[in-house]
């Protein structure tokens, strides 16, 4: 497999192409991170009501947080994703159309814009529906539609460069038919979507928390499936030596895809707003991204432990160690959840963590195929350690507050934390761990960018030998 020299003859666009996306994506958790700021303090004991902003604000920013963070943060890293893996398909040929490319990615960015400036004003009402939180104003809904739109626009372009190359007679390699199966799997999503507004626009109500039930519980699945690749691609870049094997690797990947696939089709068997249907999607989600994830996992983890020549230093190795721990810890944390409490986004976020924390080591080993390399080199070996371990003591705040009963998604003076021991020092936990992880977060965005945009490039050549 290629990836280094993505720079070299006709594949310069694709190069040019991810960079876009990897820029799009770092910009987006930038953002995301001054909104968690504000998040993350209106939660925490004794600094909950210091903050000069209205208490009606703070929903505004976790709309504003959510959104960039777990939405067009994931989807623009799976954009340069898709467009590395796909674009070394075709015989090297690169990107099917460059112009469509760039298209799709200016009305991304023109989206994630919109977002943060309906976000950083509040231009309009919360409402914290599940997957996708939402602001009532025309300039948040613009924002999500331009981004979705730039995302099918990319996918289309990644899909027939795929098709040319599969009517040539290419054959694919388990990556390729990973990240294949992850675009076909966010289309399933924003199909689910078009479903669930269609079937309520002629029905007799509408409701955010119906219109991205459905779809949210399909991204879940493709970032799980997102995540093994990322996971494979940092075992080939640290020891050179794909975890599951090619065959068990697609068969796995084919599973992901095995529990999309019906998702659409629920809308045509269930009434959108029936038990069923939230059922189905449910079973879907909790039978879709876990058997596959699990293996992969356990192949990873069975590689590193077997390996004399591990390197801990490694940015790569620590984000892939530290990404499986997230996500084990994230199950252990799902299958204790009883009742409506703070356990659920100690689940969710040690889930998201992983994926995170897998993409950030994405970013660095990524960085030689365009020609450059990580600027603060000293930075990069601490920095998911920190970030990790922020997450790790949000959540353990989280898990403890949820088993003295503390409610979810209720903020400052509404918590209720009736002066509860333990509550408080989960609650206080979370804080900490929040303000540590989203140092560790800063720290990335501050060397990712500076990585992309000063042009610390590398002087050597790149051959296929060192590439995975």
């Amino acid at each position: 497999m290629r990836i280094a020299g993505l720079l070299e003859g006709s594949e310069a666009s694709t190069a040019r192409l991810v960079f876009g996306w990897l820029l799009l994506a770092v910009s987006s958790l930038m953002f995301a991170g001054m909104f968690a700021v504000l998040v993350v303090l209106a939660r925490t004991p004794f600094i909950e009501n210091m903050l000069p902003m209205g208490r009606d604000y703070i929903y505004v920013a976790l709309v504003g947080h959510v959104d960039l963070a777990v939405v067009i943060w994931f989807l623009a890293f799976q954009g340069a994703l898709v467009y590395t893996i796909t674009g070394m398909a075709g015989s090297g040929k690169g990107v099917w159309s460059a112009g469509l490319g760039w298209a799709s990615l200016a009305l991304s960015c023109a989206g994630m814009l919109m977002v943060v400036i309906a976000a950083a004003f509040g231009l309009g009402r919360a409402e914290l529906a599940n997957y996708v939180p939402v602001l009532h104003t025309p300039v948040f809904y613009a924002g999500l539609l331009a981004f979705a739109a730039g995302v099918l626009l990319a996918l289309v372009n990644a899909g027939i460069g795929l098709i040319v190359a599969a009517i040539n007679g290419e054959r694919f390699v388990a990556l390729t038919v990973g990240m294949a199966i992850c675009g076909l799997g966010v289309f399933i999503a924003f199909l689910c979507f078009g479903l669930s507004a269609y079937f309520q626009l002629v029905g007799a109500t509408f409701e955010f928390e119906r219109l991205f039930w459905g779809g949210g519980h399909i991204l879940q699945t493709v970032n799980a499936a997102s995540m093994a690749v990322a996971w494979a691609l940092l075992a080939r870049f640290v020891f050179n030596v794909d975890p599951a094997g090619e065959r068990a690797s697609k068969a796995l990947f084919v599973v992901y895809l095995a529990f999309m696939l019906p998702g659409p089709f629920l809308y045509f068997v269930y009434d959108v707003s029936s038990w069923e249907l939230t059922n189905g999607f449910t079973f879907l989600m909790r039978w879709g991204p876990g058997p596959s994830t699990v293996v992969f996992a356990i192949a990873a983890i069975w590689l590193v432990a077997a390996r004399r020549d591990r390197n801990w230093s490694d940015p790569g190795l620590a984000c892939l160690a530290l990404s499986i721990l997230l996500f084990v810890i994230g199950g252990v944390i799902g299958i204790s959840i009883s009742g409506i409490n703070t356990k659920i986004p100690a689940h969710y976020h040690s889930n998201i963590g992983a994926v995170t924390v897998a993409f950030m080591g994405l970013f660095y080993k990524l960085l030689p195929s365009l020609g450059r390399e990580v600027y603060f080199k000293r930075l990069s070996v601490v920095q998911p350690y920190l970030y990790a371990v922020g997450i790790l003591l949000f959540v353990a705040g989280l898990y403890l507050a949820g088993a003295h009963g503390a409610a979810r998604k209720t903020y400052a003076g509404s918590q209720g934390l009736d002066g509860n021991t333990w509550k408080m020092i989960g609650m206080v936990v979370m804080g900490l761990g929040g303000a540590v992880s989203i140092a560790g977060g800063i720290a990335f965005v501050v060397n990712a960018l500076a990585s992309l945009v000063r042009r610390k490039t590398l002087k050597q050549d790149y051959s296929d030998e060192n590439s995975p």
